[in-house]
C-alpha cells in the first residue's frame, strides 16, 4: 500500500510540474516577438529565444499560475483525445503561418537556423496546447447548453419567437442605423455609383444588377430630393432583410429542438458584437450576397433533415431558384457558390433529386444568358481577365523583387508585355493585387500572354518557394485569428464617393464626428482581449472548421455538407485581390 500511494504520489507531482511546462510554453508562445533578431546574431539558441521575450513581469507569472491551475484541473476531469490534439496543432500551424506571413517574410522564417526552430517548435506545442484544452471545455459546455428540448408547440409560437428576435435586433441596431446615416459606402460602391451615372463605363466587374439596384435607390432619393436619402433606404431595405434572415435562423433552431440558452446566446452575439451591425449597413456587394449564402445554408440543413417537407413547401420551393439566381447576380463568383451547392441538395433530395437537377440547370442556364447575351445587348462590356489572375500576377511580382535582376532580357520583356517590369516590385504588396494588376495591359496579344506563361513556369519550377510565398502572403488573413488586417480596415463607417459628392450628390456622413467615434471605438473593441478576435475572418474559420470537428466526431457526416457554401467562399476569398477581407 505504501508503495502504491508513493508511485500514485509522484504520478501526481510528474503531472502538476508537466502543466506548469505547458503553461510556461503557452505563455511563452502568446509573447514572443517571432521575428529575427539581429542583435542575436551568433549567439546561442537559448539567448536568442530569450531575447525574443523581451523580459517578463509580474502579468505573465501570474498568468502562467493560472494556466497551471486550469491544465491541471482539465487533466482531472478529461481523458486525453488523440483527435482533439491532431486537430488543435493543425490550427496552431495557422498560427505559424500567421506569424511568418504578418510582416511579409515568408515561411523561410519558420526554420531559418535552429533558434527559429525552436520559437516554432514552442509556439505550436504553446497554442496548440491552449487550444486543445479549449476544445475539450467548449465541448463540456455546449454539451451542457445544446441539450434538445422539446419541439415547438405550434407554428404560432414559433413565428411570435421570430418576430421578437426580429425586434430585438433591429432596435439594438438601431443607434448604428443612425448614427452612420446615410450609411456606409464600401470601396466598391463609389465605382459602382459612378458607372450608373456615366462617370466610368459601364462593365460586369461589379455585377451589373448590383449597380443598377444601388444607382436606383439613389436615384429614387434625388427624385425625393435627397440622393442620401436613396441611399439609406437602400441600406435600411438591407438591414431589415438580414435581420428577417436571423430571425428565421433561430425559428428554425427552435424548431429543431435546440435548447433556449443556444438561441438566446447566438442573438446576443448578433445583436452587441459591432461587426454585425457594422457590416449590416454597408453599401457594397459583399452583405446581400452573404444574406442569400445563408439563407440558402438554412434551406439546405431543412433538406437533409427533411427533405419531402422541404419539395411540399410551395413557397420554399419557387424562393429556392431565385435565390440561387441572385447569388450570381449579387457577385460574379457566385455561380462558384451555386456548383458547390448542386451536389448538396442532390444529396439531401433523394428520391426528388431530378427535380432539383432541374432547378439548377435552369439557373445555370438563365446565368450563361445572361452574361453571353443579355449584357452584350445592353452594351456592359465585361470585366478585366486580370481580376482572376490576382495569384499568379502576385507569384510574378514577388519574384520579380527577389530574382528580378537574374532574369533574361527575353524574360524581362515577356513580364512587361502583360505587367510592365520596370515598375512591378515597387507596386508589388504582399496582401493587396490591385497594384500589380492596374499596369496590366488588356492590349496584350495571345502569343504575348503565351510567352509570359512560359516565363511564369519557368520561374515557378526555379522559385517554388516564392512562390509559395506569395500565396499564402495574400490569404494568411482568411486563417489566421489574429490578423489586424495593414491593407485595407477591418471595418468601413462613413460614406464619401468623391467624385459625386463633387457634383452635389451630398452622400456625406451627417454626423462625422460621431462616426469618427465610433471608429475609435470599434478600433479600441479590436484590442480587448478574447472579443477582439470576432473582428477577425480567421476568427470565423476556425469556428467553421470547430463546428465541422465537432459534426465529425459524432459520425454526423451528412451534416458536413452545410459546410460545403462556407468552403467555396473561403476558396474564393483566397483567390481574391485582398487579403482578410470582409466578402
Amino acid at each position: 500500500m505504501f508503495e502504491r500511494g508513493y508511485v500514485e504520489d509522484r504520478k501526481g507531482k510528474t503531472s502538476k510540474f508537466l502543466c506548469f511546462l505547458l503553461a510556461v510554453t503557452t505563455v511563452t508562445a502568446l509573447g514572443m516577438d517571432f521575428e529575427i533578431a539581429e542583435e542575436c546574431a551568433g549567439g546561442g539558441i537559448l539567448y536568442e529565444i530569450l531575447s525574443s521575450l523581451h523580459g517578463w513581469g509580474l502579468g505573465q507569472c501570474l498568468f502562467v499560475i493560472c494556466l497551471t491551475g486550469v491544465y491541471g484541473y482539465a487533466q482531472t476531469i478529461f481523458t486525453f483525445r488523440r483527435d482533439v490534439a491532431a486537430f488543435s496543432f493543425f490550427l496552431s500551424l495557422f498560427m505559424v503561418m500567421g506569424l511568418c506571413y504578418r510582416n511579409a517574410t515568408g515561411i523561410i522564417l519558420a526554420i531559418a537556423g535552429p533558434a527559429q526552430m525552436a520559437k516554432t517548435g514552442i509556439v505550436i506545442l504553446g497554442y496548440g496546447t491552449l487550444v486543445y484544452y479549449g476544445i475539450l471545455f467548449l465541448q463540456s459546455h455546449l454539451k451542457r447548453l445544446s441539450k434538445t428540448q422539446g419541439r415547438d408547440g405550434g407554428e404560432t409560437q414559433i413565428v411570435y419567437h421570430g418576430l421578437k428576435v426580429g425586434g430585438f435586433l433591429f432596435l439594438c441596431w438601431l443607434p448604428y442605423l443612425m448614427l452612420l446615416y446615410p450609411g456606409t459606402a464600401l470601396y466598391d460602391a463609389g465605382t459602382m455609383l459612378e458607372q450608373f451615372y456615366g462617370y466610368a463605363p459601364m462593365t460586369n466587374h461589379h455585377p451589373f444588377f448590383q449597380i443598377i439596384l444601388l444607382g436606383s435607390f439613389v436615384r429614387f432619393g434625388e427624385i425625393l430630393g435627397s440622393a442620401a436619402f436613396g441611399m439609406f433606404l437602400y441600406v435600411l431595405v438591407q438591414e431589415i432583410a438580414f435581420i428577417v434572415v436571423l430571425a428565421y435562423q433561430t425559428k428554425l433552431l427552435k424548431r429543431k429542438g435546440i435548447g433556449q440558452k443556444v438561441r438566446k446566446t447566438l442573438v446576443c452575439l448578433y445583436a452587441f458584437l459591432p461587426v454585425f451591425p457594422v457590416y449590416a449597413l454597408s453599401v457594397g456587394k459583399n452583405i446581400n450576397f452573404s444574406i442569400v449564402v445563408l439563407l440558402l445554408t438554412m434551406f439546405l440543413l431543412e433538406a437533409l433533415d427533411s427533405p419531402e417537407e422541404f419539395v411540399h413547401s410551395r413557397g420554399k420551393m419557387l424562393l429556392f431558384p431565385v435565390l440561387l439566381v441572385l447569388l450570381c447576380l449579387f457577385r460574379n463568383e457566385g455561380l462558384a457558390i451555386v456548383l458547390g451547392f448542386i451536389p448538396c441538395f442532390i444529396l439531401a433530395a433523394k428520391k426528388d433529386w431530378k427535380r432539383f437537377g432541374c432547378i439548377f440547370a435552369g439557373v445555370i442556364g438563365f446565368v450563361l444568358v445572361w452574361l453571353k447575351a443579355i449584357l452584350p445587348l445592353l452594351g456592359v462590356a465585361d470585366g478585366s481577365i486580370a481580376e482572376s489572375l490576382s495569384i499568379p500576377f502576385l507569384q510574378t511580382a514577388r519574384c520579380v523583387s527577389y530574382y528580378g535582376e537574374e532574369m533574361t532580357e527575353e524574360e524581362k520583356a515577356a513580364i512587361d508585355a502583360v505587367l510592365e517590369f520596370d515598375t512591378l516590385s515597387e507596386r508589388y504588396l504582399p496582401e493587396f493585387s490591385d497594384r500589380v494588376k492596374e499596369r496590366y495591359n488588356n492590349e496584350a496579344t495571345k502569343e504575348e500572354i503565351d510567352a509570359y506563361l512560359r516565363v511564369y513556369f519557368q520561374q515557378m519550377s526555379a522559385h517554388p518557394v516564392t512562390y509559395i510565398d506569395a500565396f499564402l502572403n495574400k490569404c494568411y488573413g482568411y486563417f489566421y485569428p489574429d490578423d489586424k488586417g495593414r491593407t485595407k480596415e477591418w471595418f468601413v463607417v462613413g460614406a464619401d464617393i468623391w467624385t459625386l459628392n463633387a457634383d452635389g450628390f451630398d452622400l456625406k456622413s451627417r454626423f462625422p464626428e460621431a462616426v469618427g467615434s465610433l471608429r475609435r471605438l470599434l478600433e479600441a473593441f479590436r484590442e480587448v482581449p478574447l472579443l477582439g478576435y470576432t473582428t477577425s475572418i480567421g476568427f470565423y474559420t476556425w469556428c467553421a472548421f470547430l463546428a465541422a470537428f465537432f459534426l465529425a466526431e459524432k459520425k454526423r457526416w451528412k451534416r458536413l455538407l452545410l459546410f460545403v457554401p462556407s468552403l467555396v467562399v473561403l476558396l474564393v476569398c483566397a483567390a481574391s485581390p485582398v487579403n482578410a477581407y470582409f466578402r
